[in-house]
């Protein structure tokens, strides 16, 4: 924390020194006829020099305006707009005594239908209500010719855009980012907000909408999205934007990408291509469009992701989208459009690793070190289609289906040592494998839904269906070497060399239907105390058929690489299950408001639901043939709150709890047991009772809702219970061989336990019209009890993580910004009746990250990262990556030239930890080192071209006549 409290001393006097002296103006707004207070009117501060905008905000539910940042000494003028009325006009100019100007009530006048006098003053107005929706008008921004939507966003008032490209309004998290009322190039914001040219909007509109992705599950909240969408000028409805850029470095370090993106009112389509040996993770699907945006982490995180990721990677894509909207609708709730997907991924992993592990066992402990290396190439080709279909007065239909072929290859080899007490060798394994696997999967899933856009006439046509359908296969050849040395029994040494040719293949069908309208087919006319009852069926089958052949090396034969058939592993196994789970649901919602004071909504929910299950496992080795049938009460039980304080405060609160039973698998009840597997066998249990888990989960979510505020914050907590009753557990056994070997065995257990927590803060200011300050923090904790034996004594694992993420984003638009966050995470494991220091693991990391706008076209970047690793009572580790890039941007910022170095210290690491019941595990890895890269790349930009030219002015254009 001392670190990061540096960072925020450097950064305080920047935001000091951007403060001007400066006053405010204020007043309310009213009907002159009425004299009640209009709400919403747009309020714009001018110079009276060049009529460019100073300041600008919306009256209150009072009417009321409060305007601050207003430089003295200055000629101004206020305009009062409000649509149907006259607009005001006031001239004005703050002195350097009194810096506040009231201009009390005003009246406006209802504009009469022939009024169309002189022109004397053409304004524009920067924010407007237009019914539920918040209007932006991107022509009262001046800026540079080159800039996007989100240059725009910055300026908007109770608009945050965080480092993480996440946008805010008033504190809560817009969404969806839509174009014309379609989703752009796979929905990702950066996409529309970094590519799209500021002067091809007509209008920027952020309104709610209805959350349509869960009509078809019950056991969630249907709340709606705080939503925005950016509407294009008749002329810019057509346009293609890309990007080509290569670069090299030194150790033969190359990137490569091409993306060119092309729309119109009805079609996008998208090609993306690239290469690189650096970590860079963009590949197939919207991925591949979003990190090579025009200002692509241009003003955050500039140094691009990756680079810091275990072993070094050679990633070779291709992606090509193609959107087709079978009308012109630009309403994001009503479409027809059908969606298609190809991608290519190939991706080559150089693997190497460390790790240490340390296992509690009684009053001893177990040290295994591990080196291994590894290489994995993997290709596949995934093809996906969506078809989505949601009229007004129609029923809502929807269609996906994804196909993916893989085919990879990888060979390993590496060497386990095991210690006892850190002193005494007890075991070495050596290992080494190969294998190649190839599958192939289809999914098809759909629904239909009833009209749900208004409450029916007849709710008894109130319906929904949903169906999915799968097949899945897969090849795999594999090859194990693998040595076993005694060093406590320096005369036992026992090698396995062995080959495995598996065959899957599985079936999946499941279909639903949900009834709506079962109230009135009962009742009638009664309305049963306004209580709705749905009926639920849904019926599931899935068939996996496996073909296992597992051969050994023949050491008995003088023939050299003679295998022979392992006839233990090898064998066929057919698994059938068929369930049906019906249920009768239960909700009633209550609603209140009063017009421009508050509203809530709060709804109650019970699923009445039973499941029966069969299942039915057919193998050659007989004791995996079996035939049983389960049935059991799992219900459920939801309450969801919305609350909103009209300009105050809004709250969304839910609450979910269900039961679940699930039996043991076959491979619990009867493994296979392999003993390849040196330090991890598994002993089945056929005596295995089902466990029952009963699930709680709370959120409560709080964000400002104050249209005037400079600053505004949101507020998410969350809480989560999991409670299993006999639950399959561990009973821990170390061979008698001192190896370190070890077997679990199954067992049911009383109960296992997980309780958790997180919390998310963010809050964020607008110092004033060109600074802004913004915080973010979460927390989150986690516990749980799994009870066990360990050489059958009861050991029961208590295991509480706790982590603290903390940043701070500090941005004066198109000078500077910076981005600093501490890290801190521990995880802590105490093991019952062991004599040995509790288990603890701590991580520190300090990041921040700043870019200098030397000029319009030269900027630099420079990011930090600190990493303090300690973990089960070792030495810690430390590292800093220091990583920069200076980019100089030319051809009216079309073509961009970068010189980036990473890790400029030489000290990148990758550190892991991981802490599990009673072992903790600290892996490092290989990664990037220093190198230096210089790269080039052109965004060729073309927006508009066909349709009708606007005759008149830019949009928002207001006529103040006399």
């Amino acid at each position: 924390m001392r670190r990061l409290a540096l960072l925020l001393l450097i950064l305080l006097p920047t935001v000091l020194l951007a403060q001007k002296r400066t006053g405010a103006v204020k007043g309310i707004l009213y009907d002159s006829i009425n004299d009640y207070a209009l709400q919403s009117a747009s309020v714009t501060i001018y110079k009276q020099a060049d009529s460019s905008i100073v300041e600008f905000q919306l009256t209150n539910t009072q009417g009321e305006f409060d305007i601050k940042n207003i430089p003295s000494k200055t000629a101004l003028y206020c305009i009062i707009s409000y649509t149907g009325y006259r607009p005001f006009v006031k001239n004005f100019q703050l002195d350097s005594t009194t810096l506040t100007t009231n201009l009390g009530k005003l009246f406006m006048t209802r504009q009469g239908k022939d009024e169309l006098d002189e022109v004397v003053v053409k304004a524009v107005q920067p924010l407007r209500m237009n019914g539920d929706t918040l209007e932006i008008n991107p022509d009262a921004f001046k800026l540079d010719s080159n800039a996007v939507v989100e240059d725009m966003l910055l300026r908007v008032p109770g608009l945050t855009v965080w480092g993480d490209g996440t946008i805010t309004m008033n504190g809560r998290k817009l969404e969806k980012v839509y174009v014309d009322g379609k989703p752009f190039f796979g929905g990702a914001a950066q996409t529309a907000t970094q590519n799209l040219p500021k002067n091809a909007i007509e209008k920027i509109q952020l309104y709610q909408e209805k959350d349509v992705s869960k009509l078809t599950n019950t056991e969630q909240k249907t709340d709606s999205l705080y939503s925005m969408n950016i509407k294009l000028k008749d002329d810019k409805k057509k346009g293609l934007f890309g990007k080509v850029g290569v670069g090299y470095g030194t150790d033969d370090r190359y990137t490569g990408d091409a993306v060119a993106q092309a729309y119109d009112k009805k079609n996008q389509l998208g090609v993306a291509a690239g290469i690189n040996n650096i970590n860079k993770e963009e590949g197939t699907g919207e991925n591949a469009f979003m990190e090579n945006t025009f200002k692509s982490n241009f003003r955050f995180f500039y140094g691009g992701r990756g680079n810091a990721n275990d072993g070094i990677t050679r990633r070779t894509y291709g992606n090509l989208k193609w959107q087709h909207n079978f009308s012109e609708s630009e309403n994001s709730q009503f479409y027809n459009r059908f969606t298609g997907d190809y991608g290519y991924l190939n991706t080559y992993k150089n693997y190497l690793s460390n790790s240490t592990s340390v296992q509690t066992v009684d009053n001893y402990k177990l040290s295994n070190i591990s080196n291994n290396k590894s290489n994995n190439d993997n290709t596949s080709n995934t093809v996906k289609f969506l078809y989505e279909n949601r009229k007004k007065f129609g029923n809502f239909v929807n269609i996906s289906a994804n196909y993916v072929n893989q085919y990879s290859t990888s060979s390993s080899e590496g060497q386990t040592d095991v210690f006892r007490n850190d002193t005494t060798a007890v075991s070495r394994t050596s290992n080494s494998s190969y294998a190649t696997t190839n599958s192939n999967n289809f999914y098809m899933f759909g629904w239909l839904r009833s009209n749900d856009y208004e409450l029916r006439d007849d709710p008894r046509k109130n319906y929904s269906i949903n169906f999915g359908a799968g097949y899945n296969e897969s090849r795999t050849n594999r090859g194990t070497l693998n040595t076993l040395e005694s060093l406590a029994d320096s005369i036992y040494t026992n090698t396995i060399d062995r080959r495995y040719n598996n065959y899957n293949k599985n079936y999946n069908a499941n279909i639903g239907l949900n009834y709506d309208g079962f109230r009135p087919l009962l009742f009638g006319i009664y309305n049963f105390f306004n209580i709705n009852m749905s009926l639920i069926n849904n019926i599931n089958f899935s068939r996996n058929e496996q073909d296992a052949a597992v051969f050994d090396l023949d050491t008995a034969s003088h023939q050299q690489h003679q295998y022979i058939v392992n006839k233990r592993l090898t064998n066929t196994n057919t698994l059938t299950n068929f369930s049906y789970n019906p249920a009768l649901n239960f909700n009633k919602s209550i609603n209140k408001s009063v017009w421009g004071k508050y509203y809530y909504w709060l709804n109650f929910g019970i699923d009445l639901r039973y499941q029966f299950l069969n299942q039915s496992n057919a193998s050659s080795i007989l004791n995996r043939n079996i035939d049983r049938s389960f049935n059991s009460f799992i219900p459920s039980l939801n309450a969801n709150f919305n609350y909103q304080k009209e300009n105050v405060l809004r709250i969304n609160s839910y609450l979910w709890a269900n039961m679940s039973a699930q039996p043991p698998s076959i491979d619990q009840l009867y493994p296979i047991i392999d003993d390849a597997e040196r330090y991890n066998m598994i002993a089945g249990n056929p005596f295995l009772k089902a466990p029952k888990t009963k699930n709680f989960n709370y959120n409560f979510d709080i964000s400002r809702a104050k249209l005037n505020s400079k600053s505004n914050y949101g507020a998410r907590l969350g809480l989560n219970f999991n409670n299993i009753s006999r639950a399959i557990g561990d009973s821990l056994v170390y061979l008698p061989d001192s190896s370190g070997r070890s077997i679990r065995y199954l067992i049911n257990v009383n109960h296992q336990r997980t309780v958790g927590g997180n919390l998310n803060l963010n809050f964020s200011t607008n110092i004033n019209k060109m600074n802004t300050l913004g915080f973010t923090y979460a927390a989150s904790i986690n516990n749980s009890y799994r009870p066990g034996y360990i050489d059958h004594h009861l050991s029961t694992s208590d295991n509480t993580s706790l982590s603290h993420n903390f940043s701070v984003l500090y941005n004066r638009i198109d000078k500077f910004n910076i981005s600093i966050g501490e890290i801190v995470s521990t995880n802590r494991n105490r093991q019952s009746n062991s004599t040995l220091p509790v288990s603890m693991i701590r991580n520190y990391t300090t990041t921040s990250n700043i870019n200098y706008f030397i000029t319009k076209t030269v900027t630099f970047n420079t990011s930090i990262n600190y990493q303090r690793n300690k973990a089960a009572n070792r030495n810690a580790v430390n590292a800093t990556i220091w990583n920069a890039n200076a980019i100089y941007r030319f051809m009216q910022q079309k073509a961009e030239l970068r010189l980036s170095a990473f890790d400029l210290l030489r000290q990148n690491k990758n550190i892991t930890n991981f802490l599990d019941r009673n072992m903790a595990t600290t892996t490092v890895t290989n990664g990037l080192q220093q190198y230096y890269m210089i790269t080039f790349s052109y965004y060729p930009r073309k927006f508009g071209g066909g349709g009708n030219r606007r005759p008149a002015g830019p949009p928002g254009i207001m006529m103040i006549a006399r």
